[in-house]
């Protein structure tokens, strides 16, 4: 076993290296030839991965289905892949970037929001964002307006990789990662002292266990926990979206604040406040649909081989 242990360990530290040195390139080249290299990869994952490409075209087709056409959906499936070859690319970007490089770069939308969110009080913030626009520029918007923030987030079996890929927005950015399992009761003690907590409250609930929200007018399985963490934390909720601009910089919007008032009915204001969660994610996807992330099948899973054999 130890062997087998230290085997692995050297495959993970080699895959590591290899993340560095696609790093060291991407940022040695001209920003343009990187990011027209990020949407050539775009394009080759639509290409290579069928069952993401599936995805993306029938989460486009519940959403906007009823509003536009095969052709304006299947245009938008190919931007929503070289979006993601941009993010890739831009993650490697973004760590190196200093203060006066977000400075010139980023646009900041929404100052009274976030001031209001700030003033000083017994009460803990909620940093709320999606798998939507360019959210590893939302991380690096957060080292811009000097946030220490904590992040809830998935780790990867990798152990470097993880610690890597979780100074996102750089690496002296102050962000704590925790994740997802087992750390629920910690968090909203973190909130409850006045703390501040990212997450990316889209992600897909239990349809079996969990609660549904409307989503482009469809109904959706969503994940109950971020809406926990505000209301068990007391925490107030400032959202950002970060989407990018043609002329190359990028526009984070902060706020409006999320108001809520509790009912007593617990399932009931889970459910609301994810709603309203959705209500925000759905209208930033309607301003720049292309820039959606659209390979996870938010309202349906992919059917089981193992259940279709059974029946």
């Amino acid at each position: 076993m130890p062997r087998k242990l230290s085997f692995y360990l050297i495959i993970d530290y080699f895959v590591y290296l290899l993340v560095i040195f696609v790093e060291n390139v991407l940022n040695a080249i001209p920003e343009t030839g990187a990011r027209a290299f990020g949407r050539f990869l775009g394009r080759v994952i639509q290409l290579l991965s069928s069952d993401r490409r599936d995805a993306v075209h029938e989460n486009l087709t519940i959403a906007f289905g009823k509003e536009k056409s095969p052709e304006w959906i299947r245009k938008t499936a190919l931007k929503s892949f070289e979006h993601l070859g941009l993010l890739l690319i831009e993650f490697f970007l973004i760590r190196r970037w200093t203060q006066q490089d977000m400075a010139e770069r980023i646009i900041l939308e929404g100052k009274l929001d976030y001031d209001l969110a700030m003033m000083p009080g017994e009460h803990g913030i909620c940093l709320l964002t999606s798998h939507f626009g360019c959210f590893e520029v939302s991380a690096a918007t957060t080292k811009f307006l000097g946030f220490k923030t904590n992040l809830f987030a998935t780790g990867l079996k990798n152990p470097f990789l993880t610690r890597y890929l979780f100074s996102r927005a750089g690496k002296d950015a102050e962000i704590r990662t925790f994740p997802h399992k087992g750390v629920v009761k910690d968090l909203i003690e973190l909130l409850r002292n006045g703390e501040l907590l990212a997450f990316l409250a889209d992600q897909r609930g239990d349809a079996e266990r969990g609660i549904f929200v409307d989503f482009f007018g469809t109904k959706a399985p969503a994940n109950e926990v971020f809406a926990r963490l505000a209301i068990d934390g007391q925490a107030r909720i400032l959202p950002i979206c970060t989407y990018r601009r043609d002329d190359g910089k990028y526009l984070s919007t902060l706020g409006p604040n999320i108001e809520f008032e509790l009912t007593g009915d617990r399932k009931a204001d889970l459910t609301a406040l994810s709603q309203k969660f959705h209500d925000l994610f759905e209208t930033w996807l309607r301003r720049k649909p292309e820039q959606g992330f659209w390979l996870q099948r938010k309202w349906r899973r992919k059917p089981s081989s193992k259940r279709h054999k059974k029946n």
